[in-house]
């Protein structure tokens, strides 16, 4: 039988310890577990250290006194920590736990050293010590095998600490050439040698999700059609058939380095996205357009996608992101789902990264009838779902969150746009006195994934 509470491990005045490895646990708690002044094993990541267990006398203090000798032979900093200790009397041993962390490649800027993830970081920080969890940010250095080096939030600002051994791991390196390289698959043999799990297990090029959903029936009718470009023969047959294409790199992400080829008459326009805004380009020959956007793509991989004419705000073309996590018994639901609008008619690329206006999600259903929009509010988050169980199930790794873009035409027509494996984590629209709902479903998942 197991025992938990919530407890404040606190550092105890060397010079009162009796025992370098000394551990004080108040009366009240002490009582509940029917512990004594004993020893026991006290495990902590993949340290253990048998401890001298001492009760002291109170009536509701759930302060446990740690020995600064024991703090460090467990990798844990010498500070006053709320964490969650167990106790089994089976084993007849204490443990702390869950330890959570982060894994993310880190900014040169000490204002923001998480890059545009700070934010967010220094969110699950402060939710996490609320709920008693251990929780640091991993920024890649070499890992041990008994201890880590990484970040914590003391209040303040970010600290760097050794830590222990984390019970789970939250992937969001944010590099995919960084993801690739051959000192990540390292790190990622250490997690699996270890136990650790870990997700998200790594980016998905878009080619390779299309296909996977397009073997699905459920999802299959929601997809444009996509074809691979190897060749202008490529942009020919899809013109032939839709008067609006989308080229798209198969690892892009952020709606960077996206074309729009579109047919009038005998002329051919081509727009780029930018971080300068849409660049267009017009001719009457097919061939100088592909050439540009040869001359542009390098011999990055790209696709073709059929253009949605989407539904527009204001004379804008908006789309959904909602995000999905994991939960109990692999189910997957719906945590948030926000509509992202174009600041103008001519910007066809609607990720925030490029200015897109955050919204709730029921303002970008606006442009529908009053039973479209009843519709969409329910297929578009069990499309969600459904996607994400099926990424999940075909690819390998563990995934548990991911956001999925989607949006529809004007007449009600849902649209499978992307699914992000690191989806982004704006603090637009968050109010400073409240957690996002994604944080609190983050909590839930890693309380699953530690007692299951």
């Amino acid at each position: 039988m197991k025992h938990t509470e919530k407890i404040i491990l606190q550092p105890e005045n060397s010079t009162s310890a009796q025992s370098n490895h000394t551990l004080s646990i108040p009366e009240n708690i002490a009582s509940k577990w029917k512990l004594s002044d004993t020893s026991l094993r006290l495990r902590c990541g993949v340290l253990e250290e048998f401890v001298t267990v001492k009760v002291y006398r109170t009536s509701s203090s759930h302060t446990v006194y740690c020995s600064p000798e024991l703090l460090a032979s467990l990798s844990l900093p010498n500070q006053s920590l709320p964490i969650t200790l167990t106790y089994s009397h089976q084993q007849q041993m204490l443990s702390i736990g869950p330890i959570f962390c982060l894994a993310i490649n880190i900014s040169r800027l000490k204002e923001t050293p998480f890059g545009s993830y700070t934010e967010f970081c220094k969110e699950v920080a402060e939710y996490c010590e609320e709920h008693h969890i251990l929780f640091y940010v991993y920024t890649l250095k070499p890992w041990s095998d008994t201890k880590v080096s990484g970040m914590i939030w003391n209040q303040r600002d970010w600290v760097e600490a050794t830590l222990p051994i984390p019970s789970v791991i939250y992937n969001r390196i944010h590099s995919r050439k960084l993801e690739k390289s051959v000192y990540i698959q390292q790190l990622k043999t250490y997690w699996r040698d270890q136990q650790i799990p870990y997700f998200n297990e790594s980016f998905l090029d878009k080619w390779d999700v299309h296909q996977k959903l397009l073997s699905y029936d459920e999802v299959a009718p929601y997809l444009p059609e996509t074809v691979l470009l190897e060749t202008i023969d490529d942009i020919h047959f899809m013109l032939d058939k839709y008067p609006i294409l989308y080229l798209k790199p198969l690892n892009g992400s952020q709606g960077k380095h996206i074309f729009r080829i579109t047919q009038k008459d005998d002329l051919y326009y081509l727009d780029y996205s930018s971080f300068n805004g849409n660049q267009t380009l017009t001719s009457h020959s097919l061939q100088n357009i592909y050439t540009t956007i040869r001359s542009r793509s390098k011999t990055i991989p790209y696709l073709i996608q059929q253009g949605i004419p989407l539904i527009e705000v204001n004379g804008c073309p908006v789309d959904f992101r909602i995000l999905c996590l994991k939960g109990i018994g692999d189910k997957w639901s719906v945590v948030s789902a926000v509509s992202r609008v174009s600041r103008t008619n001519d910007q066809f690329v609607s990720n925030i990264a490029r200015g897109a206006l955050l919204k709730k999600f029921d303002e970008g259903l606006t442009p529908l009838e009053d039973s479209m929009k009843r519709q969409m509010k329910r297929i578009l988050p069990e499309l969600a779902c459904e996607i994400s169980q099926i990424i999940d199930r075909e690819s390998e790794g563990v995934f548990a969150e991911l956001g999925i873009d989607m949006s529809s035409d004007k007449n009600g027509h849902p649209w499978i746009i992307e699914v992000n494996t690191k989806p982004s984590k704006t603090s637009e629209g968050i109010t400073p006195s409240t957690y996002r709902p994604s944080v609190k479903a983050l909590i839930r998942l890693i309380n699953w994934y530690t007692s299951s």
